[in-house]
């Protein structure tokens, strides 16, 4: 059960919390929306949607057979549902309160709002538009860039992004090579080495990413605000926030994911390899 395995994770993350277990549901809910993480994980379908790059696939070969079943595998209000499962029998009512108290607030919801546009932002355009960003920033010395980079490692987010980027695409092709949907012929040990040993080069990347979806997401934050936000990101209670909404983002990736591999064998392809 994807709950049992989301439990798994976090009993290490909650180890010392001291608040009693959130289960209104009604409650998760409104912390959903309130700190943005619903549109979030809504957003996860649009990077499903662009394609199978994790077997190797140009993206076009499926065409819209893939974007259909990854729309049905991805479905974003199915997805809000797990999130909200899972954190109703993982997230303390204390950590819960702190995030609601800090995203209530006026710079809250002004960095929710921001952060929910580049959520649902075409790649292409926030990255490029970011890198534009980043690079006008370093010719400048501006102070931003070690912002957006202390903002990263507050919540450890390369650290848990290689981990998740690993797991996510180990599950993926052991399912899609189950399914016959792989030229691949690994076991899952080796198959984890080989993704294990490129992780210096997934490092690079997603902080490379991380500072630009960043630059674009906070370009119309004042300097101060973005130092009050990350003064917030670096209390401890955050912290936990965010363990557990990755902990939570992971496992619904990497399910879905494991799911649409298992049902490749339904798509034929509409161009030739």
């Amino acid at each position: 059960m994807i709950v049992n395995r989301i439990i798994s994770f976090a009993a290490a993350v909650l180890v010392t919390a001291s608040g009693a277990f959130a289960s209104d549901e009604d409650q998760i809910r409104s912390f959903l929306k309130i700190t943005g993480f619903d549109v979030a994980i809504e957003s996860i379908q649009l990077g499903a949607m662009a394609g199978p790059g994790m077997t190797g696939e140009d993206p076009e070969v499926f065409g819209r057979q893939w974007q259909e079943l990854a729309r049905e595998v991805f479905e974003p209000d199915a997805m809000v549902e797990d999130a909200i499962e899972m954190l109703a029998a993982v997230l303390p009512q204390d950590v819960l309160d702190h995030g609601m108290a800090f995203y209530e607030s006026p710079l809250g919801q002004r960095l929710v709002e921001v952060e929910n546009e580049s959520h649902m932002t075409d790649d292409a355009v926030k990255y490029t538009e970011g890198a534009e960003i980043v690079a006008d920033l370093l010719e400048a010395g501006d102070l931003r860039v070690q912002l957006y980079k202390a903002m990263g490692d507050a919540i450890g987010s390369t650290d848990v992004a290689i981990r998740s980027l690993i797991e996510i695409q180990v599950r993926y092709l052991m399912a899609a090579m189950a399914a016959g949907a792989s030229d691949l012929e690994l076991d899952e040990d080796d198959l984890r080495g080989i993704l294990q040993s490129q992780s210096d080069q997934m490092r690079e990347g997603i902080e490379e990413n991380s500072l630009i979806a960043n630059a674009y997401a906070y370009r119309a934050i004042g300097e101060a605000d973005l130092i009050d936000y990350l003064a917030a990101l670096q209390d401890p209670r955050m912290g936990q926030v965010y363990e557990i909404l990755n902990a939570v983002q992971f496992e619904i990736m990497a399910n879905r994911y494991e799911t649409m591999a298992s049902r490749l064998d339904e798509l034929a392809p509409e161009t030739e390899l």
